[in-house]
């Protein structure tokens, strides 16, 4: 049995509470999801929806009809680097030209993009409701393949809106489908981020158990893990994976 150990870490930083709350209109595969994330948390989030033109930062964020910020000043957003194993910190600023600053304050003439199907941290600068309107990105019969390669640390989010037990759905019912039964290899690690504790719960993919996943220590769960809509979690295949999300 082959094991692996990570350890990430976001930064130093207060916890929170969040929830979400999201209604999907299948007829025209638009959507919208809500999230409440009070100030001084730190949430491991995704972007459910294709928004705007790129999915810029600018666009799921723009300035209110009297141009005000939709997220608070100095928020900040951490983008993970599978390469370097490190994160890149933006800053929200409504007096830059993208709305957005790099890690220093200095002004960036073009926002960060948050495709779907990505993750990523947020903290926001005071109490805040995120709420994201747009379109389902996989259209009704389809399905999104992205390949995770064997030894990478990845931070995701699924690439349709779907919360409940990461072993449903297939590529023509929908769902995540996270086990051997999508392709998963075993002793594939899933970290889920709890804001309160500012700490991961482990979770290994294995096909021996009934739910077809363990705890961190490799012991059989009577039930998989769940995530919620808009959740960011981080997958380490033990083995090239292509991951299959459907709608």
């Amino acid at each position: 049995m082959r094991t692996k150990t990570l350890l990430i870490a976001a930064a130093a930083l207060v916890a929170g509470v969040i929830s979400s709350n999201a209604q999907i209109y299948s007829v025209n595969d638009a959507g919208t999801v809500s999230i409440v994330a009070p100030g001084g948390g730190t949430y491991l989030i995704a972007i459910p929806f294709n928004i705007g033109v790129s999915n810029g930062a600018n666009e799921i964020w723009p300035l209110s009809p009297t141009l005000q910020p939709t997220l608070p000043d100095y928020s900040s957003i951490l983008i993970w680097d599978p390469n370097s194993l490190s994160y890149t910190t933006y800053i929200s600023d409504s007096t830059s030209p993208s709305l957005w600053d790099d890690g220093g304050f200095s002004p960036l003439s073009g926002a960060p993009t948050l495709p779907v199907g990505e993750g990523f941290f947020l903290v926001p600068n005071g109490d805040t409701t995120l709420k994201f309107v747009g379109q389902v990105a996989v259209d009704n019969g389809t399905s999104n393949k992205v390949l995770l390669a064997g030894g990478g640390t990845y931070l995701v989010g699924s690439a349709v809106p779907y919360g409940g037990a990461v072993t449903n759905g297939n590529n023509t019912t929908g769902g995540v489908n996270l086990s051997i039964n999508g392709g998963l290899p075993d002793y594939s690690s899933l970290l889920t981020w709890d804001p309160n504790s500012l700490s991961y719960t482990t979770y290994i993919s294995d096909s021996t158990s009934s739910s077809l996943w363990d705890d961190g220590g490799f012991s059989a769960l009577p039930a998989p893990p769940s995530i919620s809509v808009g959740q960011g979690v981080f997958i380490v295949p033990n083995g090239d994976f292509t991951w299959d999300v459907g709608l």
